[in-house]
């Protein structure tokens, strides 16, 4: 996986206790996603943003897949960091029809999923997404401009996520990607 995501909230630092992710490759050329983020703070607070190659489906999963899952892996291993010389390209994403333009920001896809509601946004311009996020109460400081623009530098976009109004924090539940 060439890409991670980011919780861009508005307390620094946050509190993120623990994060388990669990990648399927599907047979269909795809790739499921399964993210469990464990936070502790408010929930207007909350907001999570990962850089992805494609417009996902996105959904929420139960807890007991990454409970089993712990149980059949429990030693941990830690590889060697991986040199410049062998990044994976990752394809670039195209604008399905209908894309919502704003600002230099295209917004491909949005829509709730469990307790979240989520856009999917795009732009060739770094400092558009990173207004954009601003705007939307994702909090970006300036150590994290220069990671906006690695990942549009290479193709990838963007799902912004965060709990709809009437969530609290307890009710985050893991998250389902399939792009």
């Amino acid at each position: 996986v060439a890409a991670c995501g980011g919780l861009f909230c508005q307390n620094i630092p946050v509190d993120q206790q623990a994060e388990r992710i669990i990648f399927a490759v599907n047979k269909n050329d795809t790739i499921t996603a399964y993210v469990q983020i464990n936070y502790t703070g408010s929930a207007p607070d909350f907001s999570w943003v990962v850089p992805v190659p494609s417009v996902p489906k996105v959904d929420v999963a139960e807890i007991a897949s990454f409970d089993e899952m712990s149980n059949l892996t429990a030693p941990v291993f830690i590889p060697p960091l991986m040199p410049p010389c062998a990044r994976i390209p990752m394809p670039m994403a195209a604008a399905p029809d209908g894309a919502v333009m704003s600002a230099g920001v295209q917004v491909l896809a949005s829509g709730t999923a469990g307790p979240y509601a989520y856009d999917v946004i795009t732009s060739a311009e770094p400092n558009e997404l990173i207004t954009w996020l601003r705007k939307n109460n994702y909090r970006i400081t300036e150590e994290m401009e220069p990671l906006i623009k690695v990942y549009t530098d290479e193709g990838l976009i963007f799902l912004a996520m965060k709990l709809r109004p009437d969530q609290g924090a307890q009710d985050i539940q893991p998250v389902v990607m399939t792009y």
